[in-house]
C-alpha cells in the first residue's frame, strides 16, 4: 500500500513568530553613492525651508542667530542718535519733579508719549546712568528684538502649518535690526507688548476645551493687561482694538458683561501706570489742569505728520498731503475697509456658527451665547484666526495711516511673513514681495516709486489674504 505524505502543519505560535519576524527585517536602505548622498543634502535642505516638521530646529536656531546678530551690530555699526537724548531730557524734568505735559520737552519737541513709555524710559535712565552709557541701552533692545523674535515664533508655531521659510523672513529686515538697536525706539516696547498679547489669546483658544470658561477668562485678563501696557507705551496699539475686541468677546463665550469686564482691566490699568499725571485723588484746580494736559498731550489723535518723513505717501503731493481732506479720506477709508473685513471675514456664519443678524442680536444678552462650532475656539483653527484678525486689522491701520516713520515698520514686520505665507503665493513670490517691500523701507529719503510700491504691495498682500478662503475657514 503506497504511504502518503501530508502537508506538515505549523503551530499557530510558530506562524506568529514568522509573521513578526518578516516584518522585523531591515528595509532595504539605498546605495551609498555620491549621487543618493547629494540627494540627500538636497532633499534635507528643501526640507529647512519647506517642511513645518523642520520648525522646531530653524527656531531656535534662528532667535540665536537673531541674538548674536544684535551683538555683532552693537559692536560694530555706529549708534545713530535721533530721539533718544530727547527721551532722556524728558525724563530729567520728570524726575525733577516736572507733571505738566506741556512743559515736558527735549532738543527734538515735547513729550507727546503715554505714562508707559515714562515709566520704561526712567528704567533705562537709571540702567544707563542717565542716558550716557549706551551700549547698555542697546544690549537692553538687543534682547527685546530677540525676545520678540522667539515670541513671534511661538504665534506661528500656535498656527501649525506654517512652512519655515515664512519664519525665516522675521529675521531678515535689515530695518528693523536698526530701529531695534541703532534708533531705541519706544515703538519696539508696544510691538513685543502686542506679539504678547496675540500669543496669549491664541494659547487661550487652543486650550479652550481644556482650561474651561473660568480659565480661558483669566486669561483674556491678562492679555487685556498687556494690551494695556501696550497701548500705554504708544497708541499705534490702538491698532488693534477691533481685533482685539472681536477675539475676547468670542472668547468669553459672547458674554457682553465678561467683555466689559475686561474694558475695565484696560481702563484700570491705565489710571495706575498714568498715576502720578492722572493725580487720582486730588481735584483741585491745578489737579484739573495737570490731569486735562497729560490726556491732551499724551493721547492727542490730532497730531500732525511732517511730509520729509513719510515713506507711504511720498507720491501724493505735499499739499494735499497736509490738508485736512486727506486725513479724512483716509479716516473713511480706514473704517470702511474695516467693517468690509468684520462682516465678510470675522463676524462670518461660516466662522460665528450664525447668522451675522443672530450674532448680533445674541450681543445683548447677559449670557453664554457662542455657538458649539465657532471657528475662533476651535483648538485646529483658533490660533489662526485669532493672527489672522490681529494681523489684517493691523495692517489695515497701517496702509491707511496718516503717515508712516521708519520706525514704524516695527508695527507690523512681526507679522508681515505671515500674511505673505497666507497668500498662497509660495516661498519665491513672497520673498520676492518681501525684499521689494524691504527695498522701500530702506530708501531714504522716500521716493515716489517706494511710496507708491509699498502701499501696493500691503494692498494686494491685504487683498489676497481676504480672497483665500481656506485661511479662514480651514480645509
Amino acid at each position: 500500500m503506497e504511504e502518503t505524505h501530508e502537508p506538515k502543519k505549523h503551530s499557530e505560535k510558530e506562524e506568529i513568530e514568522d509573521g513578526l519576524s518578516s516584518k522585523t527585517e531591515a528595509p532595504h536602505l539605498p546605495e551609498f553613492t555620491f549621487k543618493n548622498v547629494c540627494n540627500d543634502i538636497i532633499n534635507g535642505v528643501i526640507a529647512l525651508f519647506m517642511d513645518p516638521f523642520c520648525n522646531a530646529i530653524v527656531v531656535p536656531i534662528l532667535v540665536v542667530f537673531t541674538s548674536i546678530a544684535c551683538k555683532i551690530v552693537i559692536a560694530n555699526v555706529k549708534y545713530t542718535e535721533i530721539d533718544f537724548k530727547t527721551y532722556m531730557q524728558q525724563i530729567d524734568m520728570i524726575n525733577d519733579g516736572e507733571l505738566d505735559y506741556s512743559l515736558i520737552a527735549g532738543d527734538t519737541g515735547p513729550i507727546v508719549y503715554p505714562a508707559g513709555f515714562v515709566q520704561i524710559y526712567q528704567w533705562l535712565s537709571w540702567l544707563s546712568s542717565g542716558g550716557e552709557d549706551i551700549p547698555v541701552v542697546q544690549s537692553v533692545f538687543g534682547y527685546l528684538h530677540t525676545l520678540t523674535v522667539l515670541l513671534t515664533c511661538c504665534t506661528y508655531s500656535l498656527v501649525g502649518d506654517v512652512q519655515p521659510w515664512a519664519y525665516m523672513l522675521i529675521v531678515a529686515s535689515k530695518r528693523l535690526m536698526s530701529i531695534y538697536v541703532l534708533r531705541l525706539f519706544n515703538d519696539c516696547f508696544t510691538t513685543a507688548c502686542m506679539v504678547g498679547v496675540t500669543l496669549v489669546l491664541q494659547a487661550a483658544s487652543y486650550w479652550f476645551d481644556t482650561l474651561g470658561s473660568t480659565l480661558v477668562f483669566l486669561l483674556t485678563l491678562v492679555a487685556a493687561d498687556l494690551y494695556s501696557m501696550a497701548i500705554s507705551i504708544k497708541m499705534n496699539a490702538l491698532l488693534f482694538m477691533p481685533a482685539f475686541l472681536i477675539v475676547v468677546y468670542f472668547l468669553c463665550m459672547e458674554n457682553i458683561l465678561k467683555l466689559l469686564a475686561v474694558i475695565l482691566v484696560m481702563v484700570l490699568v491705565q489710571v495706575m501706570v498714568g498715576w502720578k499725571f492722572l493725580l487720582v485723588l486730588f481735584h483741585d484746580e491745578d489737579a484739573n489742569y495737570l490731569r486735562m494736559t497729560y490726556l491732551q498731550r499724551a493721547f492727542d489723535f490730532k497730531r500732525s505728520f511732517l511730509y520729509e518723513w513719510t515713506v507711504n505717501w511720498r507720491f501724493v503731493p505735499e499739499e494735499y498731503f497736509t490738508s485736512k481732506l486727506f486725513a479724512n479720506f483716509l479716516l473713511v477709508c480706514h473704517i470702511s475697509v474695516l467693517i468690509f473685513f468684520v462682516i465678510s471675514r470675522f463676524f462670518s456664519s461660516k466662522i460665528t456658527g450664525k447668522s451675522l443678524v443672530t450674532l448680533v442680536k445674541d450681543g445683548f444678552k447677559p449670557f453664554n451665547t457662542i455657538a458649539s462650532t465657532n471657528l475662533y475656539v476651535n483648538k485646529k483653527q483658533g490660533p489662526k484666526l485669532i493672527l489672522l484678525t490681529f494681523a489684517t486689522t493691523n495692517t489695515i491701520g497701517v496702509l491707511l495711516s496718516r503717515s508712516l516713520h521708519y520706525q514704524f515698520l516695527s508695527w507690523y514686520c512681526w507679522h508681515m511673513p505671515f500674511l505673505l505665507y497666507s497668500t498662497g503665493w509660495g516661498p519665491i513670490i513672497s520673498g520676492a514681495m518681501w525684499a521689494v517691500h524691504e527695498w522701500c523701507w530702506l530708501t531714504f529719503p522716500s521716493t515716489i516709486q517706494s511710496s507708491a510700491i509699498l502701499v501696493t504691495i500691503l494692498s494686494f498682500t491685504l487683498a489676497t489674504v481676504w480672497h483665500r478662503g481656506e485661511n479662514w475657514y480651514g480645509s
